[in-house]
């Protein structure tokens, strides 16, 4: 490989785009009951259609990419325009940067104070909060986002979320007194000059780090390519390594919220079974039972959380209930697991399943129902809801179940 192959990889970095949907990664496609619409709210251009699961247009997709850090389960996936953002301003060693939408036509004009200016791919708001973390967290002292350029941009839709953005990481970095370092700027400035520039996908590359680059080849010839797509939960796996190279805090941040970022919080009440039905459906492992010496504890993890709620839906005691939108401190200013529920557990005289000794039953959940209606189920509330509203007859129709 020579060096001008090598500008060759550094230019078909920025031109790769595509962005695919993993099907069997969406939320609809695991539960029916899922109530999720966070791509197809966020689309500015509606190439994400409705359903369960979604449809992406791929010819309508303008390749924006805000659908990436609002999927809590990484269903849309591309090449992970946060990390090379994040490897960019490292390279470039930044103290000081402008972050530049890919539509914008003035990026070569921009304040001189600031080292440098980065162009993503697609729209600012396809970023995440991880990043803006990940750039505190590398020890970038100033920020600036511009958003000059969106008054003529098809991506206008998504200038308010970019700002909203903006200002939760100002609220966020405020725990570490650090709320100054991001600026939003929505009008071109008259003193703008020419400053440094550069692509995310083709950072700034010294004839030192084309060589190592070279050696590193060497060392990684006939090993299979890494994979390039963004991983299931990446967005919320950068935002948790940001917050932990943050650490310690200043403040607690309690009435610092988490909307928006797919946190919630766990309640459930005395009327669980220990069934363990919500620890087998959760996605990310957030909740866990554990059981010992006749007694069982449900614990929860609310950082890996995503809010899915499918740990409810399949919940047929309707005993856990979620809270969304918690505030910093509720989830990062207490232990990385709670315990939820506990209490003691008795053997099923019939199945011989252990189950909460809520009261003085010697049959489980199960057993008992089966006794009192043999030939019915026991169904979490979504799904006897659903049934009950198809026995339901329409009228001017026939009830098709009798």
């Amino acid at each position: 490989m020579n060096l001008l192959s090598l500008a060759e990889r550094w230019g078909d970095a920025l031109t790769s785009v595509s962005l695919g949907f993993a099907m069997e990664r969406c939320l609809h496609t695991a539960d029916k009951f899922s109530t999720c619409t966070s791509c197809y709210d966020v689309c500015p251009i509606h190439a994400i259609q409705p359903g369960g699961p979604p449809t992406l247009m791929v010819e309508s997709c303008q390749q924006c990419r805000a659908c990436v850090p609002v999927c809590p389960t990484g269903a849309f996936a591309a090449v992970d325009e946060a990390q090379n953002l994040l490897s960019c301003t490292q390279r470039a060693s930044a103290q000081s940067c402008e972050l530049v939408c890919g539509l914008n036509p003035n990026v070569a004009l921009g304040d001189a104070s600031v080292d440098t200016a980065v162009r993503v791919r697609g729209c600012l708001a396809g970023l995440g909060m991880g990043v803006y973390l990940g750039l505190a967290s590398q020890g970038v002292e100033k920020v600036v986002v511009r958003l000059d350029a969106c008054a003529d941009c098809p991506w206008q839709a998504l200038q308010p979320r970019v700002v909203a953005q903006v200002e939760q990481a100002q609220a966020l970095l405020g725990l570490w007194g650090r709320a100054d370092m991001f600026s939003s700027l929505e009008t071109e400035q008259g003193d703008w000059r020419k400053r440094p520039y550069c692509n995310v996908g083709a950072p700034p590359v010294s004839r030192r780090d084309l060589f190592r680059w070279r050696d590193d080849e060497k060392k990684s010839a006939g090993e299979p390519e890494a994979n390039t797509q963004t991983s299931q939960y990446h967005e919320r796996l950068r935002f948790l390594r940001a917050i932990k190279q943050l650490q310690p805090c200043q403040e607690s941040g309690d009435n610092i919220s988490l909307a928006g970022l797919n946190f919630a919080l766990v309640v459930v009440s005395n009327t669980c079974t220990a069934c363990g039905a919500c620890a087998r459906a959760c996605p990310t492992g957030a909740l866990h039972l554990e059981t010992a010496d006749s007694c069982f504890q449900l614990v929860f993890a609310p950082q890996i959380c995503i809010a899915c709620g499918m740990c409810a839906h399949v919940c047929a005691p309707g005993a856990l209930s979620l809270t969304p939108d918690p505030a910093f401190a509720q989830v990062f200013g207490t232990a990385a697991e709670q315990v939820v529920q506990q209490g003691s557990l008795v053997t099923c005289s019939n199945c011989r399943t252990p189950f909460a000794a809520g009261s003085e039953a010697k049959l489980c959940p199960v057993c008992e129902f089966r006794r009192q209606h043999p030939f019915g189920s026991i169904l979490p509330p979504e799904l006897a809801a659903s049934r009950l509203k198809r026995k339901v007859i329409p009228s001017g129709g026939t009830n098709r179940d009798h």
